[in-house]
């Protein structure tokens, strides 16, 4: 019923109205493939721009190798135990300051453009964002563990610039750079280490000095009291409580022999010359006088209980019966201020001297000890006598002068013995404060040992710490000198920066590759878009949603010449834009993957092959 222009005769066999086969869509893209050509050619050509006329920036690697220390770690353990990851970035901070990039900057004009329009932080900005710096990690043992861990073995450092030459000259300062600052660091950090630990351990010395002067002072002034003198104190204190009870022992004896010889030289005269011819001749008194120097002389030799002594005794208390109670005393009648009152004088002082020895012996024993006891019988008979003395102080004394042997040999026994009991008592007196003393210093030397020790233990510390710091300030200078030569752990190039014969970006083959597809697909929404927008007639599916009618036939289209002429142009058009599109082809693959005098002579190569 219809016919329809530029249409193909098809057979309509009534599908559903908004069913569409690949033949409509043919027919679509062939009705508009003038729009589809031209969409195509011009996203093509746009992408084409684009990947040729991005600037091309090349980019210059180094890979350096964190090289092991080469003395075994077992002999010199070095100074320096950052990781080297941390190391790394210490590095990569120190070497990209402002100061390093701008004269980097400066010295091979970079940026030259961007130099006019831009500010210094952001040209530099600019430049730390040009280099890269990528760690090669790698999986190694751990030597104290043994058990798998990530390491960093190595580390790649590139820089990119829009010109070859700068790509490489910049990786190569900036590589000297990091071997450079690496050096530096650890030379430096194993410096520092030694002027620490040679600081800490003139410290320590000057401390240790300190304790020693304290330690000297302390001694000084606590001269006998020391925890090492202390078994010394307590046996000088044993000995000389031994003295003591000798001297105590040798008292009490010169004690009871001065008593007993004082009794008996009250009862001795000091006038009572012997006359010869035998003791029968002798008057009573002279008798008694003979008797008890007889007596003297026994007791000397033998004890109270000997037969002489016990006779001798006896004769004498028979005698002093007869001749009554004044033929025992001293005297008979002496004047003032003769020798008799002098002997009178003598008695006054020996009976206050034992008053002061009783005293004393009251004060270390009771009243019922012997030596009390026999003190205080002495003391009541020599008072007696000094009573008799006060009371009849006018009496006249027949004697003037001692001249009886018996009376002058007590009386130097007894002064004999008052000088030994002085001296003794002299010693006892030393011996006690020896004691007293000794005993003092035993007494306080848990509190002089409590300050003793707390010095001593300060001392050995500080020397332990001396010991210790000296082989750690020994072992610094071996690892510094490791260090210094070189031989400790150390930044190597495996592979320097090279030239760059090719950009590293933009990847113009990708940049094409997304082009084509961009390109198909826009032609591909553009046509779409066009046929949406489109409200003419170009099939019988179009006419049955017009009229609502069916469609009996489809003839074909007759050709016009006015047609004709359309079909030459665009077929004329078409083998254009064939030609455009070859063209540009050729001209990206030249451009972007290789020469084609390359190409071609390859594929020659390959074909004569």
């Amino acid at each position: 019923m219809s016919t329809f222009s530029d249409e193909a005769p098809a057979a309509w066999s009534g599908a559903p109205e908004d069913a569409r086969r690949l033949g409509d869509y043919l027919g679509i893209l062939r009705r508009r493939r003038l729009l589809f050509i031209s969409v195509l050619l011009l996203l093509l050509a746009l992408s084409t721009a684009v990947a040729v006329l991005l600037p091309a920036v090349y980019r210059s690697t180094a890979t350096i190798l964190i090289k092991e220390q080469e003395i075994p770690q077992e002999m010199v353990r070095s100074t320096v135990t950052s990781y080297a990851d941390e190391r790394i970035q210490v590095i990569s901070q120190q070497v990209m300051t402002r100061a390093t990039l701008l004269d980097l900057v400066d010295r091979h004009g970079l940026y030259g453009k961007a130099r006019e329009r831009e500010t210094s932080e952001e040209i530099i900005d600019r430049m730390r964002r040009d280099i890269r710096l990528t760690p090669i990690s790698a999986e190694v043992t751990d030597r104290r563990t043994g058990s798998p861990v990530r390491s960093t073995i190595a580390f790649t450092l590139s820089y990119d610039s829009e010109v070859a030459a700068n790509a490489q000259k910049i990786a190569n300062e900036l590589t000297t750079l990091f071997l450079n600052e690496n050096i530096k660091n650890r030379q430096q950090k194993a410096a520092e280490t030694t002027s620490f630990l040679e600081e800490e351990l003139a410290r320590v010395s000057q401390h240790i000095s300190e304790v020693e002067q304290q330690l000297s002072d302390f001694k000084r002034r606590n001269q006998g009291r020391t925890p090492d003198l202390a078994l010394s104190n307590l046996m000088a204190s044993e000995r000389s409580e031994l003295e003591l009870q000798r001297v105590e022992r040798e008292l009490a004896f010169l004690t009871d022999r001065q008593q007993q010889l004082q009794a008996q030289l009250l009862e001795t005269r000091p006038q009572a010359p012997l006359a010869g011819g035998g003791a029968a001749l002798l008057e009573p008194d002279d008798r008694l006088r003979a008797l008890q120097l007889q007596l003297t002389s026994a007791q000397a030799q033998y004890s109270d209980s000997h037969p002489d002594v016990r006779r001798l005794k006896r004769e004498i208390e028979t005698l002093r019966s007869q001749t009554g109670p004044a033929a025992g005393s001293e005297g008979r009648a002496a004047a003032p201020g003769t020798p008799a009152a002098a002997g009178a004088g003598d008695r006054e002082r020996d009976l206050r001297r034992l008053q002061l020895e009783l005293a004393a012996l009251r004060q270390r024993y009771a009243d019922d000890h012997p030596d009390v006891q026999r003190l205080q019988r002495t003391y009541n008979a020599l008072e007696l006598v000094v009573r008799a003395d006060t009371a009849n102080p006018g009496t006249p004394r027949a004697v003037a002068r001692p001249d009886n042997p018996v009376y002058i040999a007590l009386r130097t026994q007894v002064e004999t013995t008052a000088a030994q009991l002085e001296m003794l008592r002299a010693e006892r007196r030393e011996l006690q404060r020896r004691i007293g003393e000794m005993s003092q210093r035993v007494s306080q030397t848990p509190d002089v040992e409590r300050q003793y020790l707390e010095l001593v233990r300060d001392l050995e510390s500080s020397r332990a710490r001396f010991r210790d710091l000296r082989d750690k300030s020994m072992q610094a200078q071996v690892a510094e000198q490791l260090e210094r030569s070189r031989k400790a752990e150390r930044f190597t190039v495996i592979e320097p920066p090279i030239f760059p014969e090719r950009p590293h970006r933009p990847n113009r083959q990708l940049i094409m590759a997304f082009g084509v597809l961009l390109a198909l697909a826009g032609a591909v929404l553009a046509v779409a878009l066009r046929e949406a927008l489109n409200r003419s007639i170009s099939g019988p599916r179009d006419l049955v949603r017009v009229l609502q009618v069916p469609v009996l036939a489809v003839l074909p289209a007759q050709p016009l010449p006015v047609s004709a002429q359309r079909r030459a142009r665009v077929w004329l058009l078409s083998v254009l834009a064939a030609a455009l599109l070859l063209g540009a082809a050729a001209t990206s693959f030249h451009l972007l993957v290789m020469p084609l005098d390359v190409a071609g002579f390859g594929l020659l190569r390959r074909l004569g092959g």
